[in-house]
């Protein structure tokens, strides 16, 4: 099953027969075959007719919305999942203080052990000597270990936070090249060509991961680690941090080192806008991807997602969009009570 990306802007979709047509003005650019789709990924000024609505909704094909940029819009929600049940036992379950705090125990424990692993390869690399990264790599230890006795979740999220500084400091000098200059983590908005493709990484992840727990038929607003806020799908957040570092962050340094994406492929605003004054037909990033740059990006994203792995917990070789589909299955699982504990997916 196919994931496309429509970047074209003014371009629009038409139901043809089984087929989705890709049009502009009179031109047909591309045939999509509905049995053949798994989802559509939109990007700015492209429409859809109404038929070719109902039909991707009749159809079940998950279709997203993206600003121009990879900015995370929206997607065309059919009738929800009818598992009613499942939600009805997250609230339960999330209305527990204890068991928030042991999932947010468990998210925070993967991540910290998949951003410790980048760095012990990192650290295995032949200049390693020169990279000075042992102290990062004990300081993450220390931060793991001190998972076990946090006592709430705002201790949980210090500590994670903490890590997260230290690993970007390691993460900052994987870069073969000299002249890319990356020292911190910086989200909104991104100041450099790697925070940039950085944001767009986690955009993409959060939507193959929101897509999945709707799936599912959980609720995507109700999390643990990532407090409740009108709007903000914590739980896709929590269930995402695990990713990361595996997904987006080592995608972004091989893509830097391997020379697949450069600077040419990225615009550099000299004057930073401020978030208030954004709107959707100007350039809203002080840094962003070329055209050519986000094509690139999506085919190397594209490619990692179809790699696969050997799950932890069924001991079968998924792709990576398959592992995470797995995880949030397994995640219903622990909140329904099938499995006794949430396992995040960790790497060696």
């Amino acid at each position: 099953m196919a994931v496309v990306y429509i970047m074209e802007q003014g371009a629009y979709l038409v139901k043809e027969g089984e087929r989705i047509l890709v049009k502009k003005e009179k031109s047909i650019l591309h045939t999509l075959h509905a049995f053949k789709l798994e989802q559509i990924v939109i990007f700015g000024n492209v429409s859809i007719t109404p038929a070719a609505i109902s039909y991707l909704l009749r159809l079940g094909i998950d279709t997203v919305f993206m600003s121009k940029n990879g900015r995370y819009k929206g997607r065309l929600q059919g009738p929800y999942s009818k598992n009613i049940g499942l939600r009805q036992k997250q609230f339960e379950r999330f209305a527990d203080p204890e068991f928030c705090l042991d999932i947010a125990r468990s998210i925070v424990n993967g991540k910290i052990n998949n951003m410790r692993v980048l760095i012990l390869r990192l650290n295995r690399t032949k200049n390693s000597k020169d990279l000075e990264l042992e102290d990062h790599i004990f300081q993450l230890k220390k931060l793991k270990q001190r998972l076990k006795e946090a006592k709430d979740v705002d201790e949980i999220r210090g500590i994670e936070g903490r890590a997260s500084a230290l690993y970007f400091e390691g993460f900052s000098k994987g870069f073969v090249s000299h002249t890319i200059e990356f020292t911190k983590r910086v989200r909104r908005p991104p100041t450099d060509p790697v925070n940039a493709i950085l944001s767009l990484g986690y955009t993409f992840l959060f939507n193959e991961v929101l897509g999945a727990i709707s799936m599912i038929g959980l609720d995507p607003y109700l999390g643990a680690l990532h407090a409740i806020e009108y709007g903000r799908a914590s739980l896709a957040l929590d269930l995402m941090e695990e990713w990361r570092p595996v997904l987006i962050d080592t995608l972004v340094l091989s893509m830097f080192n391997l020379k697949a994406i450069g600077m040419q492929d990225f615009t550099i605003f000299k004057d930073h806008i401020k978030e208030s004054d954004l709107s959707e037909d100007m350039p809203d990033l002080p840094v962003r991807l070329t055209n050519d740059g986000m094509r690139k990006f999506i085919i190397q994203f594209e490619r990692k997602m179809k790699q696969k792995i050997r799950h932890h917990l069924t001991g079968t070789h998924l792709s990576y969009r398959d592992c995470i589909r797995e995880q949030i299955r397994h995640f219903a699982r622990h909140i329904k009570g099938d499995d006794p504990a949430y396992q995040p997916i960790t790497f060696r």
